[in-house]
């Protein structure tokens, strides 16, 4: 098999290209697979990042694609795919268009990612709105799949229900499961519970996910009584960051207590969003993973590996998802 080929935002995130070409590099030294990576942005700025770590071998074995232009804050974001097309994330978005890599990954603003995969890559077929999906740990030691997390906040029915499509065969690819349990997020578990669009949704569900297991309340989502949790994109964020907080309030708390902090961030290191580094783009006829804007070089690698997987698996293939709409 090939070389996985990765176009990569170097340009992106909080701490730019010292941060990601650090990731890329930790990457390299932890996949078990070999790839190859293809550094978008500012060609003298990559190349100075390169010397001042000591890396200078990277500059054989890292394909530098020197993109001149910039997205600006007063950029307008449903057109700025178009009007800024030789910035970093645009390009990397273009670099799969042309076949010239499998995924792409970047650390940029969601909104500008998503509209860049839409319109350059396209939907995947049967696709009525792509969606933003994120892992989140569990107490089995197992990760749940929550989707949307941003992209759509306000959904219909045949969008929840193509959101638990595309999560359940994302699931199914990357993790060899057959049949992985797919759950609707609502105020409680019992069928007159929830808004008109959730239970109409479920009503759905029954008839076209096989694995649908009905619906699971807040406090089931980290318990792992699903493997795909699907709700709309502004309940989802709001969850999705809450759970993010977690380490960070017992860090608040047990601040006086330097052993006890270490013992119990230890067992709960499954809560760091560092460790699942990237969430990937569903419905999109492409590879596409965003990245958190603060991202560490260990979210940074993680992410990379987690591209890895997925093009490998072809775990972002929903061809076969063709809800009616």
């Amino acid at each position: 098999m090939k070389d996985i080929r990765l176009a990569i935002d170097v340009e992106s995130g909080d701490f730019g290209p010292d941060v990601i070409i650090s990731g890329i590099i930790e990457a390299e030294k932890r996949s078990k697979k070999p790839f190859h990576s293809l550094l978008c942005g500012n060609k003298d700025r990559i190349e100075g990042v390169l010397k001042k770590i000591n890396a200078d071998q990277g500059l054989q074995k890292f394909e530098i694609v020197h993109c001149r232009d910039s997205i600006l804050p007063q950029d307008k974001r449903a057109r700025v795919w178009k009007k800024r097309a030789d910035s970093s994330i645009i390009r990397c978005i273009t670099l799969q268009k042309e076949s010239r890599v499998d995924a792409s990954v970047s650390a940029g603003d969601t909104a500008i990612l998503m509209g860049a995969a839409l319109f350059i890559l396209g939907r995947s077929l049967g696709v009525i709105r792509p969606a933003l999906a994120a892992f989140l740990p569990t107490v089995c030691k197992k990760p749940v799949l929550l989707l949307d997390v941003g992209a759509n906040l306000n959904c219909r029915v045949d969008h929840l229900v193509s959101f638990a499509l595309m999560g359940s065969s994302y699931v199914s690819r990357f993790f060899d499961q057959l049949s992985p349990a797919v759950a609707l997020l609502n105020i409680g578990k019992e069928p007159v519970k929830g808004t008109r669009v959730i239970c109409d949704s479920a009503a759905e569900l029954q008839k076209k996910c096989k694995n649908f297991i009905g619906f699971i309340e807040g406090n089931g989502v980290l318990s792992g009584d699903a493997d795909v949790v699907v709700c709309d994109g502004f309940t989802g964020n709001v969850l999705l960051k809450a759970c993010e907080s977690i380490l960070a309030l017992t860090e608040s708390v047990l601040d006086h207590n330097a052993g006890l902090l270490r013992l119990i961030k230890g067992r709960m290191s499954i809560l760091d969003p560092e460790n699942y580094g990237a969430v990937p783009f569903l419905g999109i006829k492409g590879t596409v993973l965003k990245a958190h804007g603060s991202s560490s070089s260990r979210a940074i690698a993680n992410a990379i590996l987690t591209a890895i997987t997925a093009v490998e698996k072809k775990a972002v293939w929903s061809e076969n998802v063709r809800p009616k709409g």
